[in-house]
Parts: structure tokens; sequence; C-alpha cells
């Protein structure tokens, strides 16, 4: 579990290698994990500083259950808890533990899961690690059983109950305010103009969260900005039509197309579509 090892480590691995009873294998510098460990959130009270838990604008009833130190664990949609997923937190939290060991006690580090929705996966893990989960209310439920203090965090339903637009764009609530569609679009253009070595637009998820900001917006919203031919791009002539009266699609003919259209036909038509089309082929 060291860092690096000695070479007492060598002789001591090759000592049950050659003395272990038949039937065990014995492998040595085994790689634990399948990628680097980290933390998607490490919370940090600041040392002297007065609690000021109420003044939080998002997860309001969180913060007033956190220890000095809190590792966050994040789901999102696209990629939900996994089985599995509570182990590697609660290793995570004895790696940090560890190296904070002189600082921390158990009772300082808090533990804390956030995800869309309580899923079937979630309850079976819970259940299989013999742990209990009881509800707080307003979407948050304490996990007992562990060393460490560890909460879960219903996305979903802590928005309804703190009617946090915001927040409810990690969930799988549509979003319906101005604020929370303006903080995406800012979040996204931000993103993207940043000099980061990874872009978000190549992260798994950005389809989706473009998706969420997209169906946000009205029709007229998506096509502002856009000039005629990029509205019509990859529809096919019929679908252009579509919807239009028939004066009203005689008027999306080319200009060359409407010189071609006998007088008979211009006569019939009303004089305020005659008048257009006047004014585009100039008779």
């Amino acid at each position: 579990m060291g860092t690096s090892k000695t070479a007492w480590h060598v002789a001591f691995a090759a000592l049950i290698a050659e003395r272990a009873p038949p039937g065990i294998e014995v492998r040595t510098e085994v790689q634990l994990t399948s990628e680097p460990q980290r933390a998607d959130l490490l919370l940090l009270r600041r040392a002297g500083s007065a609690r000021r838990d109420v003044e939080a604008l998002t997860l309001r009833g969180l913060w007033p259950l956190l220890a000095g130190d809190s590792l966050v664990e994040f789901k999102s949609l696209s990629r939900p808890f996994r089985r599995g997923d509570l182990v590697r937190l609660f290793g995570y939290a004895s790696q940090y533990h560890a190296i904070n060991i002189e600082r921390l006690r158990p009772a300082d580090l808090t533990l804390v899961l956030v995800v869309p929705s309580i899923t079937v996966t979630l309850r079976a893990e819970l259940e299989w690690m013999s742990f209990a989960l009881t509800e707080l209310g307003k979407g948050y439920a304490q996990v007992s059983g562990n060393v460490y203090s560890t909460y879960i965090v219903v996305v979903d339903l802590v928005a309804r109950a703190e009617r946090d637009d915001l927040l409810g764009i990690f969930g799988h609530h549509k979003i319906s305010s101005r604020d929370a569609r303006w903080w995406l679009e800012k979040y996204l253009g931000r993103e993207k103009e940043s000099a980061v070595s990874q872009s978000i637009q190549d992260l798994e998820g950005y389809d989706e969260m473009l998706q969420k900001l997209l169906d946000s917006l009205s029709p007229e919203q998506r096509l502002a900005g856009l000039a005629p031919e990029e509205r019509l791009a990859g529809l096919a002539p019929e679908e252009r039509l579509a919807g239009l009266t028939p004066e009203q699609q005689v008027l999306a003919l080319s200009d060359e197309v409407l010189r071609t259209l006998p007088s008979e036909f211009l006569s019939s038509l009303s004089p305020e579509t005659r008048e257009k089309i006047r004014a585009r082929i100039g008779h």
C-alpha cells in the first residue's frame, strides 16, 4: 500500500512466493485502480472562519451536515451510479484519511454522494454492504454503518424542494427558468473560450448538456441569428414548404422561377402577393 518499495518489500514477496501453500497465486506490485484516484470535490472549512452555512445559495440543506473536510462524489446523467461506486468512495476516504492522519479524526471527514436520483443499483449496493439509508427529507439521506459520516444528495428532489433551478440542470428536470438557461449558456460559452488542456466539447456528456440547453429554447430562439439558407439546411423540398399556404409557397420560389410564371396565374393571386412578387422581379 506504500508509494514506493524497498529491498525488504522485494525480499518479503520472494519469501511468500516460495513458501506459500499450494493453490495460492502470489502477485507483486498489483495495480488496484483502473484509473488515477481523484475526488470530484474536496470541501474544506477554512480554519478560524465562522460557519455561515445559512448563506449558501445551492444545496442549502447539505452544508450544516459537513465536518471540516468533505469528499464529494458526483454522478451525472451521462455517467450514473454504477456498482462499486460507493465502495470506491469509501476507499477514497481511507486513502485521504491516511495522508492526513495527524490532522483528522474519523469524525472530521464527511463523505457525500450526489446522484440525480436513487437507482436500483444504488439501493442494491447499500443493501449488499449492510448499510442503512435514513431519509432526512427534502432530498437528503444519511448512510449508517460507515466509520465516516456519509450522506446522499438526490438532485431531482433537492432542486424541487429548495426551488433551485440551477441545481436542477444536473438532474432530470427540464430547464424552465431564464436564470438556469442563462447560467448554462454562460458556462458553456466560458468553457468554450478557455484554454484548458481538454476542451469540454471533447468530454463525455457534452452533447447531452448542449441538448438540454437547446430543449429549453423556443423554435424562434433556436433559429435566431441564422441566415434563411441555414434555417432550411437539411430539409427536403417538401419539408421546406410544409405548413405554407399556396400563395406563401409561390413566394418561396426563386426569382428565376417567378419570372417564368404566366401572367394569368399571377393575376389570380392576391394584390398583396402580386406586390411582393413585383418588388422582387421588377414587374
